[in-house]
């Protein structure tokens, strides 16, 4: 029995579009099954993956907890050999591009917000077409997402990118202490009312909103392009894959609203890195943070927040009812640089890893959540206040807006947002000369690809 059905989260009103595809094969014990593989003669196949540590991401530790699984029923047959990586997903991205330059990537990646190296990789044959894997083991395809089977099609009916079992939608979390404090009763629905509640908190002394300007402004850019979500034009605009032309009324004003929200921030949010922005909110110096689930551990880990903090945090959708995610984010490849064996044990991984337990613990713990994976009443009833508020609120979201990080080219992405968002939201330049400098990044990538 479920609490709620999320299947809502991928059917009305939404926006997405997921880029593509891959190969596959090799089947593996089924759920509840124990394996009886013998191995090779060859020895034990040996699957090299990078899992980053040390921020405390509840995909992460979940990750680490399934290669020890699967290493356990697959002894003799396959291992994961996962190297720890300290550091976010800039360094492990940055990882990814050297391994690449030198063919020595691990057997297993994550490229979702990375589509232009997604891209390079299928043209240049790195990674493995999953389609005759999948279509020859349907009930592992039954556990994915309908929506990413669909999108990570290509025209020519390869797959490069294995969907998961669920999505993360992103929205904030608020600090309802801090909210009683300014006389806010509620999380705002509307952008007005947001404003509203950021002067109030201002007002009484309360920085609104954790933000920074390093990796691609994250936590900022969220409710900015949050913001698109709100108009069909800003939709339509999110709905582009490397846009080349940011000169609309839409992009304008979410760029307002990206310089506006730093009047009520910290000090030290221009030039302040995420991890700074989120210990401000932990801290209980900020009292909003846009983030996705995956944060969720974080709330009542006593290393990052003070005993009892969790039950003063809220999570909602952005104002409008708008929410953000895309499926490429938890999405994984299979390489083809480790040689054959170690993709089928890939491939094999990756089946282990769908499995219906497996996939109930990540909506539980990490709110990935599923349309064709439900979530039992008791795991619903043993979450968090917090949990249980990111389940309800993304089984109602009206308007899901693909992340901008999986739809922006990288030179917007690294090398104007790096340089420029800092003198966008000190005041050193303009939108107008901000917005000329994405059409610049934009064209100097179309430039580059040619």
């Amino acid at each position: 029995m479920l609490k709620k059905s999320v299947a809502g989260i991928l059917s009305v009103c939404m926006v997405l579009m997921l880029t593509a595809c891959g190969k596959g094969q090799e089947q593996k014990p089924a759920v509840g099954e124990s394996s009886e593989i013998q191995a090779s003669g060859e020895g034990v196949v040996k699957i090299p993956i990078i899992l980053t540590t040390g921020t405390n991401d509840s995909q992460d530790i979940q990750m680490r907890a399934i290669v020890e699984d699967f290493n356990r029923e697959y002894e003799g047959v396959y291992q994961m050999e996962p190297e720890y990586l300290a550091g976010s997903s800039d360094d492990y991205r940055s990882k990814l591009k050297m391994l690449n330059a030198s063919n020595s990537m691990p057997a297993l990646i994550q490229v979702g917000p990375e589509p232009a190296f997604y891209e390079l990789l299928v043209e240049n044959d790195c990674l493995v077409n999953v389609a005759p894997y999948l279509e020859a083991d349907g009930e592992w395809k039954s556990r994915l997402m309908p929506q990413g089977l669909q999108e990570f099609l290509r025209e020519d009916g390869s797959m490069y990118m294995i969907p998961s079992s669920g999505m993360q939608l992103t929205g904030i979390y608020y600090n309802k202490e801090l909210f009683e404090k300014a006389g806010i009763g509620e999380f705002p629905k509307t952008w007005d009312a947001f404003w509203e509640a950021c002067e109030k908190l201002k007002e009484n002394n309360i920085p609104a909103l954790s933000l920074h300007t390093t990796e691609t402004a994250w936590c900022p850019m969220l409710l900015s392009t949050a913001y698109l979500g709100a108009s069909e034009a800003g939709r339509t605009f999110m709905d582009q894959q490397f846009p080349d032309d940011f000169e609309t009324v839409e992009v304008k004003e979410a760029m307002e609203l990206l310089i506006r929200q730093f009047q009520y921030t910290t000090p030290d949010a221009v030039g302040g890195t995420y991890a700074l922005a989120a210990n401000n909110f932990f801290s209980g110096n900020t009292a909003m943070i846009a983030n996705g689930p995956w944060m969720m551990p974080s709330l009542t880990d006593e290393d990052y927040a003070e005993a009892g903090f969790a039950e003063k945090v809220g999570y909602a959708p952005f104002p409008e009812n708008v929410m953000v995610g895309s499926m490429e984010q938890t999405s994984w490849c299979v390489t083809t640089d480790q040689g054959e064996a170690a993709a089928e044990g890939a491939i094999a991984f990756m089946k282990f890893y769908s499995r219906e337990a497996y996939a109930q613990k990540r909506a539980v713990e990490s709110g990935e959540f599923s349309s064709v994976v439900e979530i039992p009443q008791e795991d619903y009833d043993a979450m968090s206040s917090t949990m249980k508020e990111c389940v309800d609120v993304t089984s109602d979201v009206d308007v899901v807006l693909p992340s901008y990080q999986t739809k922006w080219d990288p030179v917007i992405q690294n090398d104007v947002f790096g340089r420029e968002i800092p003198n966008l939201v000190s005041g050193a330049i303009s939108v107008d000369q901000f917005i000329e400098m994405l059409n610049q990044g934009a064209a100097q990538y179309k430039e580059d690809i040619q």
